[in-house]
């Protein structure tokens, strides 16, 4: 795996409690711990196509990645690139036998990557309607993010329906689509809102509030990490909202780069039917986040 990398960077509070985590369950275990089979969404209808043609003319490709969003893709320890979408990315690369390489971008610098022939591919969340559709093209989504309610373990709590939940204290982060989803979907409960997400978990686990509901995949680091002390842990199955926070993770390439796009979907589509997607999952993501 070839990689062009800048110096690290420093990691701010979130991006240095994750690498903390994942640190602790590899001494641990080796790996973080599986989340079951079943508790794995499938996010890919998978299409029998034939790309025989195109990838005929795919032999190399350069893949734009931030390296500030663990466990996506993050420097580990040693200062190799590594997390979640690095290895997808690797994994398909192999499977297809085309040569990969890393080119490492900020987000906001992911689509000038592109047109500017930097990078042949993109990988990060961002809605398609803050792209310029008459530069870019996405392959299917292959990941998306929940929202998740969270309780300590002490709580009675066990569902989170409109009914259960009326009249309690819903933790948020003011101003974010998941504090907007909660005003639509639950107003017969109390939302109390906090300016950060330091605030908000802290009053999970001070019981300030009856449940806190966030993105599934940052709570998630949060009730694993240390700052939580174990006080709590989710409650409920996750929320899909496309509208608001559940904006999909696609790999986006140039317009013009059709062959490739077929070619990605259906890397991914293969990754996922054949079961290396969920093993890949697996190992940067300590439990399901759905």
């Amino acid at each position: 795996m070839n990689t062009v990398a800048p110096s690290i960077r420093q990691c701010g509070w979130l991006s240095c409690m994750m690498i903390a985590v994942f640190a602790g369950l590899a001494a641990l275990t080796g790996v973080a711990p599986p989340a079951a089979a079943d508790e794995l969404p499938l996010f890919r209808q998978v299409a029998k196509v034939d790309v025989t043609t195109s990838l005929r003319k795919v032999r190399r490709v350069r893949f734009a990645v931030d390296t500030s969003f663990p466990p996506f893709a993050f420097r580990d320890n040693a200062g190799a690139l590594t997390g979640f979408l690095p290895l997808l990315v690797d994994s398909m690369c192999t499977d297809l036998k085309i040569k990969c390489e890393f080119v490492i971008q900020d987000a906001s610098n992911m689509e000038s990557a592109l047109t500017g022939n930097e990078a042949d591919v993109a990988v990060y969340m961002k809605a398609r309607d803050e792209l310029d559709f008459s530069k870019l093209e996405f392959t299917r989504p292959f990941l998306r993010p929940f929202g998740r309610f969270a309780t300590r373990t002490s709580s009675p709590i066990r569902k989170t329906d409109v009914r259960t939940l009326a009249g309690k204290r819903i933790g948020v982060r003011e101003g974010t689509t998941h504090a907007s989803f909660i005003k639509r979907y639950f107003n017969r409960s109390l939302l109390v809102s906090f300016p950060n997400h330091e605030d908000l978990y802290e009053a999970a686990r001070t019981g300030k509030v009856d449940v806190v509901f966030d993105d599934a995949f940052r709570l998630m680091f949060w009730l694993q990490g240390t700052i939580s002390r174990q006080c709590c842990h989710f409650v409920g199955r996750g929320y899909l909202d496309t509208s608001r926070f559940s904006k999909p993770l696609s790999m986006v390439v140039r317009r013009e780069d059709n062959d490739l796009r077929k070619v990605l979907d259906y890397g991914l589509d293969r990754l996922q039917s054949s079961g290396r997607f969920a093993l890949i999952y697996n190992r940067f993501f300590p439990q399901s986040p759905y």
